[in-house]
């Protein structure tokens, strides 16, 4: 009897212990057959998850093709190994978060999360094909000339990125502005073409990058704000050099 009363109590710590609910995106009809677009069932599957107290939107095997997203407060997003986050090719399909475009945005929220072994794949060739070829034609407008990034946080805090794979972004991989307490941790990009800065930080505090990999054609690292506010641990770029400021 005792003996139950102890493992009924051990589970109960456990439980409590666990992180918020974990959902998966095919529950709100997401499709990972790398044609259909998910950006309206992500979404919904967000603003559940937020609304609900927050937990964890999980992606396993497959591609995910999806137009602009918002992640929101105590949401995580989890890609799983083979789990691939593909960006649309039409530029009308990305968010604005106060004059920044990206595949995921953000903007005054917090705890939010990406993680995972899995991939988020701007598909900047197709991308930029159809925006040069809008453009030619006088029917790119200014709300949509912006090369979107993969991902762009506005005025958030607590936020974390870790062991994700970050492909081809048409502009910026990931901008943050006046956002604080970042931890990037052992995440890999590979942005050979934009020739864009693959990560910008404006007037951001309390920044951690560690032990990851950037390959770009443009710098690695772009800041502005107190240096003081950046802390960078064994990061590389596609040399072996150590990424400094």
């Amino acid at each position: 009897m005792i003996y139950h009363l102890i493992i009924a109590i051990q589970f109960i710590v456990v439980s409590s212990s666990a992180p918020g609910k974990e959902y998966t995106a095919s529950m709100f009809g997401a499709r990972s057959d790398g044609k259909t677009i998910n950006t309206g069932s992500i979404q919904k599957a967000i603003d559940f998850i937020h609304e609900n107290g927050g937990g964890t939107l999980v992606f396993y095997t497959g591609r995910y093709l999806t137009g602009g997203i918002r992640l929101k407060s105590n949401v995580h997003m989890k890609l799983e190994d083979g789990a691939v986050l593909v960006g649309s090719s039409s530029p009308f399909d990305y968010n604005s978060s106060a004059g920044e475009r990206a595949l995921i945005s953000a903007e005054g929220q917090e705890n939010i999360a990406i993680t995972g072994h899995g991939y988020i794949d701007g598909n900047a060739e197709a991308l930029l094909k159809n925006m040069n070829e809008l453009d030619k034609k006088d029917l790119l407008v200014d709300s949509v000339a912006l090369k979107p990034a993969l991902i762009g946080f506005i005025d958030c805090k607590e936020i974390n990125l870790q062991e994700i794979n970050l492909w081809q972004s048409a502009g910026a991989v990931q901008k943050f502005g006046g956002c604080s307490n970042i931890s990037i941790s052992k995440i890999v990009i590979k942005n050979s073409g934009a020739g864009f800065p693959s990560m910008i930080f404006y007037e951001c505090a309390k920044v951690t990058l560690k032990e990851s990999y950037i390959e770009s054609s443009g710098k690695p690292l772009e800041w502005k704000g107190d240096r003081k506010g950046i802390t960078i641990e064994k990061t590389v770029n596609q040399n072996g050099s150590t990424i400094t400021l």
